[in-house]
């Protein structure tokens, strides 16, 4: 008799090894599921960007826009050590200094601007020339005469009721040389009767009154003020412009989650509108759950923005004037909202928004994709797709831990302290990526999809990696394996005879498989096979007669020659190996035999 293994269903560890079945593997480190068939060694991430420092990468994104000249722009940016850099895998460029280190950012394209926010500075806006916090005019030196000398920047403030609302939020730079400032001031929101702009001193830091704006309708003032004409100082800030952790846009809006002071609340603009206020344009989400935990993750989905909360899942209609929240029939909330990624659906997997839920595990968040409307949630699940690991681990391995999920190229990635749990939406199943050699063992803490590429960021350095690009990490070998269930064909001894493994070549590779019969450690023994490039030997055969083409599937068969009730097998290999699959010999033995 035959035990033969083609097609595995992934990593499953979460019940005994003589429990998960054939079909599955119990232990799988950097191998991938690059084909429905087998599994293949994973190529490691390749180092295209190292900033000097310690300070974690906090965001990646690439930032598409027309341009001025009516051309479609796309940059690169990367946020690391509080600046925001654009350019970065080419000739960089620093746009702006001054974030707080060691917080994650998200991002949001509105109207041809990127807006940044990490949840603890003012949310930035980058038009592809001018950074400046949102809330805040928009500076430019066009070189018009005038009598301003130095380095400026402004700050506006908006009236409503009799009340004038400071947001702290302030423009970008501008170093004029006997010119006049062009200054694009923001319209506020509905119920905003007039504004007031101020600026600094030439190089200081003390906002005073420039003019008052009597309306909320007026865009552009050229500034030509002199520093010793300008007027009162600034308030105190009193309206403190919202940092929300994630944002995202919907319906021509700016959404934001994650406040710290009102961390149950959503933010929203209004159309067309880019800018974020404390008391107009925010509801309280989970206050109409009930539930009154922190809002922890947000993503746009069916026409929705679907917020997440620690206990509960909701869904938020913006189409209207108003925003109209519904709770779900979901009963868990997302641990990390830096977790949640879109995932599509394929073939028998119906996709949606795969998260780390506040029970340690990982589910996906789904409805009836076909209908846009809150009503289609009638039948929503959020189903654990994590079931096959073991919950202890998973528990212990997340728990104050920075959680990072992004979806590539059939497969959600989940960073998970310096290990990245993987799951393939091909075969539905897990796998698990450890990056380590003799001397490297980085740290992961961000994701990044620039162009058709992906990226990965450290935690404790300035580095920026390119995923699956080299059989060696830094010119180093990494350790790779996987193993197989306990494997039994009847509940007697049995004579395991041969053990033969199928392959795709891809060079010639040392593979050693490790059989241990029964668990039992002290009868392991290693078979070692040389896998040829050609799919022949040529110690015997000619390649004038033979194929000799590369990337051809082949075999090769080792001799176990153990008798056992059950066998497990253990794959090793440094270099790269494309498994297809085992097949194995079994044969029954005689009463005198046993």
């Amino acid at each position: 008799m035959d035990i033969i293994l083609s097609q595995t269903k992934g990593w499953r560890n979460d019940r005994g090894r003589k429990f998960i079945g054939k079909d599955y593997l119990f232990d799988i480190r950097n191998y991938n599921f690059d084909s429905i068939i087998g599994c293949s060694r994973i190529n490691f991430p390749n180092v295209v960007y190292n900033i000097a420092g310690t300070d974690a990468i906090d965001g990646m994104y690439e930032f598409r826009y027309i341009g001025t000249l009516g051309t479609l722009v796309k940059e690169n940016i990367v946020v690391v050590d509080g600046k925001v850099i654009k350019d970065f895998l080419g000739t960089s460029v620093i746009m702006h200094e001054g974030l707080t280190a060691g917080h994650k950012c998200t991002f949001a394209v509105l109207n041809d601007k990127l807006f940044i926010s990490n949840g603890y500075d003012d949310v930035l806006v980058y038009d592809g020339t001018y950074t400046y916090e949102m809330g805040a005019p928009l500076a430019k030196n066009l070189g018009i005469a005038g009598v301003l000398s130095g380095a400026y920047y402004y700050a506006i403030t908006y009236e409503k009721d009799g009340v004038e609302l400071v947001t702290g939020a302030v423009s970008n730079t501008v170093n004029p040389s006997l010119n006049s400032i062009t200054v694009t001031c923001p319209i506020g929101p509905s119920g905003i009767t007039d504004r007031k702009l101020y600026r600094t001193e030439s190089g200081g830091i003390e906002l005073k009154l420039v003019t008052v704006l009597g309306d909320n309708l007026t865009t552009t003032y050229l500034d030509n003020i002199a520093d010793l004409s300008l007027g009162a100082d600034i308030p105190t800030v009193n309206s403190e412009a919202p940092a929300p952790k994630f944002i995202t846009v919907i319906n021509e809006r700016l959404v934001g989650v994650g406040v710290r002071r009102r961390p149950n609340y959503l933010y929203y603009s209004e159309t067309e509108i880019e800018s974020l206020f404390a008391t107009i344009g925010a509801t309280d989400i989970s206050g109409q759950g009930n539930d009154n935990t922190g809002l922890t993750g947000m993503a746009e989905d069916y026409n929705l923005i679907v917020v997440f909360s620690e206990k509960r899942i909701y869904t938020v209609d913006l189409s209207g004037e108003t925003a109209s929240v519904r709770q779900t029939t979901s009963n868990v909330g997302c641990l990390d909202g830096h977790s949640v990624a879109k995932v599509p659906p394929n073939l028998t997997f119906k996709g949606g928004l795969m998260f780390v839920s506040n029970e340690f595990d990982v589910r996906v968040f789904n409805g009836n994709l076909a209908v846009n409307l809150a009503t289609s949630f009638d039948n929503l699940a959020t189903e654990n797709f994590s079931a096959q690991l073991n919950p202890v681990d998973m528990r212990i391995n997340m728990e104050n831990e920075e959680l990072e999920g992004r979806f590539f190229d059939y497969k959600y990635h989940l960073i998970i302290d310096k290990e990245i749990y993987v799951y393939d939406i091909r075969i539905m199943g897990w796998s698990k990526y450890f990056i380590k050699t003799a001397s490297y063992s980085p740290e992961y803490r961000k994701f990044g999809i620039l162009g058709d590429k992906f990226y990965i960021g450290q935690k404790n350095t300035g580095i920026v990696e390119e995923m699956y690009q080299t059989e060696l990490y830094r010119d180093e070998p990494v350790n790779a394996f996987f193993e197989t269930a306990e494997l039994m064909v009847g509940s007697n001894y049995k004579y395991w005879k041969d053990l033969v493994i199928y392959y795709g070549n891809t060079g010639n590779v040392q593979q050693n498989v490790v059989v241990t019969p029964d668990n039992n450690s002290n009868l392991s023994k290693t078979l070692s096979f040389a896998l040829t490039a050609d799919g022949f030997d040529s110690n015997y055969f000619s390649p004038a007669f033979f194929e000799t083409a590369t990337n051809t599937d082949d075999y090769k068969v080792g001799h176990i020659n153990e008798y056992a009730r059950w066998m497990r097998f253990r794959f090793e290999c440094n270099s790269k190996f494309n498994f297809r699959g085992f097949k194995m010999t079994v044969d029954g033995i005689t009463n005198k035999e046993e």
